[in-house]
Parts: C-alpha cells; sequence; structure tokens
C-alpha cells in the first residue's frame, strides 16, 4: 500500500457558527421548527448490552432550516437509563466525532469504554446526527468503501487509484442528488439546531453536553446558538471553530509522533530495549520509500487477509492513526521496531482497522459538514505548505480525497454551501465547561483545548499525560474529573488524580494485570478477566487491538476443527502439536502457543458435550509471557460451566 493509496483511504475521525463573541441572550430557542418536530418511541434498531436499559426513539425536524417547507428528515436518539439511585433530572447528551460517526452504532461493541461513564448519576441521550448512523437519510458512502476494500493488493498506478477514489465520491454524490438530499442542509448549525429540537421534545428543562472531538466543534455550535437549555459542557479532545484543521493537522500529528519518540527517551527500559526510537523509524519511512515490503492487512471488520505492499508514507499513516488510542500507545515502540526487523504483520493489523473506519462514518455527511465550515476558510496554498513544514509526514497527508489539497475538488463537487463566517470564528460563552486534552493527542492537540478553554470566562482546563485521543474512553482519572464536573459544574473539580497517571508501560517488566471474578448466563461461564479490560463483544476483552482475552463455549465445533483452521492460517499442513496440558476443575485442557501476523497466541481447548470450550490470549510478542502467567493460565484455571 503506498502512502498515496492510504491517504486515499484516510477518514479523519475527530472523535473521533453564528454569532461570534456573543454568548447567546437574544436568542429565541422556541423556534418555529421545534414547534413542529414530532418525536415517536420504538424498538431499538441495534444490540443493546445485557444490563443496559435503554430506549430507543425517532425525532422529525426540517430538512432545511432555512425553509421548515421544504420537508423533514428523520433523526434516530436512544436514551440510556441510569441505575443511579440519586439520579439527576438533567441527562447528559452525547455529541459524536468524525464528523460523520454513528453514536447508536457504537452501542454493542463499546457501550462500556465511550457511554457508562457518563451514566453515574444521569441518563444518556444518544442521537444520530443528520444524516449519520440509522437517522434517514443516512449520507453514507458504500461506493466509497467498498472502493477503499477492493483497492487492497492492486498493482494500479497512484495515479489511477486517485481517479478511482475521485469517481466513487462522484458517484456517491450523484446517488444522494438523485435520492432528493441538498447537501447544504448537513452542518453543524442545522445539527446544533436538532439538539434544541430534542431537548425541547423529550421535555427536558436544561441538560449537559458531552462532545469529543468533531463532537466539540458541534458543543461550541449549539453553545452559541442555543445557549439557554445547555447546563454544563464537556469537550473532550477539543476542535476550536477557527482552526484551520487541514493546514495544521500534519504539525498536530508530527508533535506527537515526536512525543512518543520523547517518552520513551526518557523512559530507562524503554531508551535500552528500543534505543533512539526516532532515528529508527525515520531510517524505516525512508527504506520503505524506497523499497516497498510486502504486508498482510487484515480488515478489522470481515477478516478478510489481503498482501499488499507498505511503503513508508504508509507507515507512518499507521502510526498517526494508532496514536488516537491510548492502549496502544505502550506497544508502539515495540511494533516500530518489529517492523524495523522485517516483521509487519501488527503494521497489517493497524492498516485494517484504517479500511473498517470507513464503515463507522457517513463520509457524505463528513464532506457535506466540512466542506460547508471548513474548507471556504482554508486556502489551498496554506494546506500545502503545512504539509511541507513537515517532512517526516508531508507524503501521507499531501494527496488524498478526504484530506489535503485534494479537498477542494470534493468540495466543489459536494456543493454543501457555505457557513455564515461566524463559524469560523472563536467562542465565547459563561457556560461552565470542562475542557479534556491528552498530550499525545494526533490531531487535537492540547493547545487547541487551552485555547478554547482561555475563550470561555467558566471553565477548566485539564491535560491527562500519557494520553492519545479522547480521554474520557482511556483514563478513569477523566472519568472521575467529568464525573465531579456534572455534579457541581460551578465549583472546580479536584484533579490530584492527573498526578498519578503514570507513563506508559512500554516494556513488559512494567505489565501488571489483576484478574477480576466474571459471571455471565449469556455466555454461560464463570471465570476471571483481566480488570481494566474493555468486553468488547461478550466473551471477548480486549486492553487494545493488540492483546485480548477470548473465552467462550462454541457448540457445534470441535478442537479438531479449530486446529485446522488455525493451521490453514498459517499456510501449514502440519498439525498444531501442543505445548501443555492443564487439568482444571471443569475440564483438561491441551495447551497451544503459535505466532501468528507478528502476535504471540495462547490457546487453550477442550472438547465437552455442549462444545468446545476455547480461552486464548493474544498479545505481542514482548509481552507473551508476562501475560501468560498474568492473564492466561489464571483464566484457564478458573472457568467453568454455570450449571
Amino acid at each position: 500500500m503506498s502512502g498515496r493509496r492510504a491517504a486515499l483511504l484516510l477518514v479523519p475521525l475527530l472523535f473521533l457558527g453564528a454569532c461570534s463573541g456573543s454568548d447567546g441572550e437574544d436568542r429565541d430557542d422556541a423556534s418555529e421548527e421545534t414547534a413542529q418536530s414530532s418525536v415517536e418511541f420504538d424498538d431499538c434498531d441495534v444490540d443493546v448490552p445485557a444490563g443496559v436499559d435503554m430506549e430507543c426513539g425517532t425525532l422529525e425536524v426540517p430538512a432545511d432550516r432555512d425553509d421548515p417547507d421544504a420537508g423533514e428528515i428523520e433523526l434516530a436518539f436512544g436514551i440510556v437509563r441510569s441505575h443511579a439511585p440519586d439520579l439527576a433530572d438533567d441527562p447528559v447528551v452525547y455529541l459524536s466525532g468524525g464528523p460523520g460517526q454513528s453514536t447508536l452504532e457504537l452501542v454493542s461493541q463499546g457501550f462500556a469504554q465511550l457511554y457508562e461513564p457518563l451514566t453515574m448519576h444521569r441518563d444518556l441521550v444518544l442521537l444520530d446526527q443528520r444524516g449519520t448512523g440509522l437517522s434517514e437519510p443516512s449520507l453514507a458512502c458504500d461506493e466509497y468503501s467498498s472502493w477503499a476494500r477492493d483497492s487492497l493488493g492492486s498493482d494500479l498506478p497512484d495515479e489511477e487509484l486517485e481517479a478511482q477514489a475521485a469517481g466513487a465520491l462522484e458517484e456517491c454524490h450523484a446517488r444522494l442528488v438523485d435520492d432528493g438530499v441538498d447537501l447544504a442542509d448537513y452542518n453543524s448549525a442545522a445539527s446544533a439546531a436538532d439538539l434544541e429540537d430534542l431537548r425541547v421534545a423529550l421535555g427536558y428543562d436544561e441538560w449537559n453536553l458531552y462532545g469529543i472531538s468533531y463532537g466539540t466543534r458541534l458543543a461550541q455550535q449549539a453553545m452559541r446558538d442555543h445557549p439557554d437549555g445547555i447546563r454544563s459542557v464537556v469537550l473532550d479532545s477539543a476542535y476550536p471553530a477557527e482552526a484551520d484543521l487541514y493546514a495544521e493537522t500534519p504539525g498536530n500529528a508530527e508533535r506527537a509522533i515526536e512525543a512518543l519518540f520523547a517518552a520513551c527517551a526518557a523512559d530507562p527500559a524503554c531508551a535500552q530495549r528500543y534505543p533512539d526510537l526516532g532515528r529508527t523509524f525515520r531510517d524505516l519511512v525512508a527504506r520503505l520509500n524506497a523499497a516497498p515490503a510486502p504486508v498482510t492487512v487484515v480488515d478489522a471488520s470481515t477478516g478478510e487477509r489481503v498482501d499488499d505492499d507498505l511503503d513508508g508514507d504508509t507507515l507512518v499513516g499507521a502510526l498517526f492513526q494508532s496514536l488516537y488510542s491510548t492502549e496502544l500507545i505502550p506497544h508502539l515502540p515495540e511494533v516500530i521496531t518489529a517492523a524495523a526487523a522485517g516483521e509487519f504483520g501488527s503494521i497489517g493489523l493497524l492498516l485494517g482497522t484504517q479500511v473498517a473506519s470507513l464503515d463507522l462514518v457517513a463520509v457524505g455527511q463528513q464532506l457535506a459538514v466540512q466542506c460547508n465550515e471548513e474548507v471556504p476558510f482554508a486556502s489551498r496554498e496554506a494546506v500545502a505548505a503545512g504539509a511541507a513544514e513537515h517532512p517526516l509526514v508531508e507524503g501521507f497527508f499531501e494527496t488524498g480525497p478526504t484530506s489535503g489539497t485534494g479537498l477542494f475538488e470534493v468540495c466543489e463537487l459536494w456543493d454543501a454551501g457555505k457557513a455564515d463566517a461566524d463559524a469560523n470564528e472563536p467562542l465565547t460563552s459563561d457556560i461552565p465547561t470542562l475542557v479534556l486534552a491528552g498530550d499525545l493527542d494526533p490531531i487535537t492537540p492540547p493547545r487547541w483545548g487551552d485555547q478554547i478553554a482561555g475563550q470561555l470566562s467558566e471553565s477548566v482546563f485539564v491535560q491527562f499525560p500519557s494520553t492519545g485521543h479522547g480521554a474520557l474512553p482511556s483514563r478513569a482519572c477523566a472519568v472521575a474529573i467529568t464525573g465531579d464536573f456534572l455534579d457541581e459544574p460551578d465549583r472546580e473539580p479536584t484533579t490530584d488524580c492527573v498526578d498519578t497517571i503514570e507513563a506508559p508501560p512500554f516494556t513488559p517488566e512494567r505489565v501488571e494485570v489483576e484478574m477480576t471474578p466474571f459471571e455471565s448466563d449469556e455466555l454461560g461461564l464463570a471465570g476471571v478477566r483481566p480488570e481494566g479490560w474493555i468486553e468488547s463483544f461478550p466473551g471477548l476483552w480486549q486492553e487494545s487491538l493488540l492483546s485480548s482475552l477470548i473465552q467462550q463455549v462454541v457448540p457445534g465445533v470441535t478442537a479438531e476443527e479449530v486446529l485446522a483452521t488455525v493451521a490453514e492460517q498459517l499456510g501449514t499442513e502440519e498439525p498444531l502439536v501442543p505445548v501443555g496440558e492443564l487439568t482444571t476443575k471443569a475440564a483438561t485442557w491441551q495447551l497451544y502457543r503459535i505466532v501468528e501476523l507478528g502476535q504471540s497466541v495462547d490457546m487453550a481447548l477442550a472438547d465437552g458435550e455442549d462444545g468446545l470450550m476455547l480461552v486464548q490470549l493474544t498479545t505481542s510478542p514482548s509481552r507473551a509471557d508476562v501475560h501468560r502467567e498474568q492473564i492466561f493460565l489464571p483464566a484457564v484455571q478458573a472457568i467453568e460451566r454455570l450449571s
């Protein structure tokens, strides 16, 4: 995969105006559009995790906020009911990033990490912003995501791939227009009005906004246009309205990459195991740009494997995307060093998430928003100069229809209108606001959060060390601070826990995992799981993309069949040989260890009357022995079927 092709796949997930200088007191929120809105409740069209009490519904709002007679669109929303005994009557509403990311579609796999922390004392309102997720019409561009997958492994020259990408977007645009979509209706001002309509329709006197990445831009718009119903605001990984996003992104990315290298150099164990990590990375980028290496890209949503070529600019893109994830950061020095030694398995896994991310974003809505309120206030010259000033990342950002100067051509096609001038001006407000930032965030740097906080008269800015994009989903400290703030937004929250956050555990000797009991009727199992790891699906706990634990009973499958499948994936006809046997009160287990795509995999298999019992730990090679002792063996010893 060339860097140019990787940039074609780039959809910057900014997880992830009306009147500058005004606090909005002269605005009349009881708008004519609000009076015309209608809400209906129905069954949820998403898989709701066990134990979560969630109601779902739809809200009809004007498609064109300037012309109420132009028809209506339908917004999908959900309300997660808090189990708190001291329930507050002012809920939190979650504003997703992207722009274009669905909120509701992440309930099934991201609830514990993204949403549960906001339900401690309040109900949580989840809204799919206009054009996204389950809201109708959807501005998803299946033409573009299909092209992205089809292009993997292609030997076509970059120029042909660029033409195909542009053609896919043209097809998407033509379909949306033929379906009657006016792309000028999809922007932050319209979405902020939708929020106000939803608040009124649901009968809330006031609520609290939590925005993450682009969601912070939408929150600023709501603070500007409809302040009266907003009790408080949390801006996580803040994106200022006045920021020149596409010109500043290369510099923001390079800053975070250099901060990672500095963090490793400042850690004696990391510096010893991975000496001069920055030089290792730069040399590898240059070497791969001169002679690309083979890599197996694993689509994170389908599991499909595609052989491709990896160049240096694509490697830069993989590192940029990985810095979003606080949980991945401790693994990155090992991933870089392994790649320098010719082992690209982990890179292929990381690239696969980039492809899969297209399924989570309505690209048509993202382009409508950015072409309305970001690109009209930018210049090709500034965007090109922003990339040229940062040569390490220039090759990744300089091309592609959804980033860099190529976006200007796409916006001419998209015809999404132009926001008022104040959409690009700083917000001032006296609404109590908590601003959260991660010091390793590659897309919304801490200085942006500090900048916004300085413009708000009632604000608190908190920067978290060793943290990527999105503090609340990654740090218990951020959860505690946010909870305190939401309970008493007029009082500055206690932030002492920030000083207790340790540097990333870059090396295995610093890895410490505690196991905690679990019991699941859904799985029919009881046992232990890693404390702090997220249960992405029933029986699958993840620390990060590169570390996971599976504990399941698989009906209708035998150990022999699983081993045959694994052997096929490994490309060998030789049977897998167990490395040991372990007898517990539940079963006699055959233990296996393999290395697959640069990852170490420990498996324990035991056939039973109702199916195969499986325990599988996947982790990085340097952590394999530590995780085996701290996670895998305790899990095998503790697991048992529920009667």
